[in-house]
């Protein structure tokens, strides 16, 4: 029987999550699927909302602001666009997965932990879609397919780990603060304009020598690597480092202080 008030140490308390792996896939199925069916256009959605949303972006940054676009800017911003979105979609479900289930958590005796990881595998499952839309864009802005771009997958696995560890934090800090769901759009608001995802970093701040600056940024760095990987170009070695580094922190960070308020959750 789980006791919520005494959780077990970490080995057991990963394989508890572990062992209900199968609930977390059918859940975050199932609530993809209940998205789609209160939808008109269904699986349609998530192809044409990111492709709204570049194209608004496109006209206004690119055609109406004239930003300095480099080559393929279509291209560029479609993948900035998507791996800051993946971030953003599970961090703000994450802060929620919490608050919006209390009932559940008054009613059955589980890891609260396994709330805010299903949430990140319904919007991991939800990006399937767009990383289609990525590789058809380049196609179409006219990249030539390379072995490169396979790299995509293992680094969008690691934004996955990534996003656990934000999605763990925010839950917990929006439980003992419910406006933070409030604040959280402005955060991401802001952080959609310091992470290079309209622009390119390098046009505007290597001269200056404050590039530094937005590498320890950890949705730059990702934005950056998976930019490498579609659109070619300098290997960021220094990125993947850094993103490695933060991906620990917010994993094992988040999970820790998650863990120390197990039993409050759905109690206050």
């Amino acid at each position: 029987m789980w006791d919520v008030h005494v959780p077990p140490g970490n080995m057991a308390y990963f394989r508890s999550l572990w062992n209900r792996r199968d609930y977390m896939m059918y859940s975050a199925s199932n609530e993809l699927q209940s998205r789609q069916m209160t939808s008109v256009l269904g699986n349609l959605w998530h192809l044409l909302n990111p492709l709204l949303q570049i194209g608004v972006y496109f006209l206004v940054f690119g055609v109406v602001l004239g930003v300095n676009r480099g080559e393929n800017y279509f291209a560029f911003l479609s993948i900035g666009i998507f791996v800051f979105g993946f971030t953003q979609r599970s961090t703000m479900s994450g802060a929620s997965s919490i608050t919006n289930n209390k009932g559940l958590l008054n009613a059955f005796a589980f890891p609260r932990a396994l709330l805010p990881v299903t949430s990140t595998l319904t919007e991991a499952m939800a990006t399937l879609s767009p990383v289609v839309v990525i590789y058809v864009v380049a196609i179409a802005s006219g990249i030539p397919p390379s072995a490169r771009w396979l790299a995509l997958v293992p680094l969008l696995a690691l934004q996955l780990v990534f996003n656990f560890g934000c999605a763990l934090l925010a839950a917990r800090a929006t439980n003992s603060v419910r406006d933070l769901t409030q604040v959280l759009p402005f955060v991401f608001r802001i952080l959609l304009y310091v992470s290079g995802v309209l622009f390119d970093v390098r046009l505007y701040a290597e001269d200056k020598g404050y590039e530094w600056l937005f590498q320890l940024n950890p949705i730059y760095c990702i934005v950056s690597l998976a930019r490498w990987s579609i659109l070619g170009g300098d290997f960021g070695a220094k990125s993947l480092a850094v993103f490695l580094l933060w991906t620990i922190v917010a994993a094992v960070g988040g999970l820790v202080w998650f863990r120390a308020g197990e039993g409050s959750y759905g109690r206050e």
